[in-house]
């Protein structure tokens, strides 16, 4: 039966655990940031950290320059690499994603939905052999599918960082300069002393001039006492 092939990711590990990505464009980066096609909020994900580039027989993975690296069933990716089914995409430690082939049925043929290509065959379905007349037949017991086997951990407890307001790149890792402390209380200090200084010379300064009786000899004190109508005698 023929049918529409369409691809996904699916999160094996990390925020929003079994969260699917339908990969409906020709290019589609991933990253921290929002500007991308598929955000993942991630302290080891990058702002911008792979890009998926459709093909005629699939996607294939690129890595953006990203801090922790991109993995492929294991391996650092390195260049450009094409993507098969079931293949684990690891974004650092502590995120993995599965590409999935999904195959939809066509309109009209069977019950229209749509089938995950499984990721490794099961074993061979065996035929019963044909009952004797007469004799009823034995029912024999099913044998469960065996499921494919994954090379990632099992889920862990995560607890997702939430983004920054700001619109600038937030590293919730990055050292900070610690401020100055105690600043306030020096700069209130200082204008004391300052304002205790001016006060102590002004009063210096007059007791100066009445000493010297250097009222008359300045020129704009003298100015100033003539211009009020006072009398300085020493």
């Amino acid at each position: 039966m023929q049918g529409n092939e369409t691809f996904r990711l699916v999160v094996r590990r990390g925020p929003q655990p079994n969260q699917v990505y339908e990969l409906d464009k020709d290019i589609i980066t991933l990253g921290r940031d929002i500007t991308n096609n598929i955000t993942i909020n991630d302290p080891e994900v990058s702002r911008h950290h792979m890009r998926l580039t459709r093909g005629a027989g699939g996607f294939t993975l690129e890595d953006l320059g990203s801090t922790n690296g991109t993995f492929v069933n294991g391996q650092r990716l390195t260049g450009a690499k094409p993507l098969s089914n079931g293949d684990m995409i690891g974004l650092g430690e502590t995120v993995t994603l599965q590409y999935e082939l999904v195959r939809a049925m066509s309109a009209g043929v069977g019950t229209g939905m749509p089938e995950v290509m499984p990721t490794s065959p099961g074993p061979a379905a065996r035929q019963p052999a044909a009952a004797p007349m007469n004799v009823a037949p034995q029912m024999q017991p099913q044998t469960p599918q065996q499921q494919p086997a994954y090379d990632y951990a099992p889920q862990q407890s995560y607890t997702p960082t939430p983004p920054p307001s700001t619109g600038y790149d937030y590293d919730p890792y990055a050292v900070r300069e610690e401020e100055p402390r105690n600043m306030t209380r020096w700069i209130i200090i200082g204008c004391a002393a300052l304002s205790l200084l001016c006060c102590c010379g002004t009063i210096a300064g007059l007791f100066l001039i009445d000493t010297l009786c250097l009222w008359n000899s300045l020129p704009l004190i003298s100015d100033i006492i003539r211009a009020l109508g006072w009398t300085v005698t020493c």
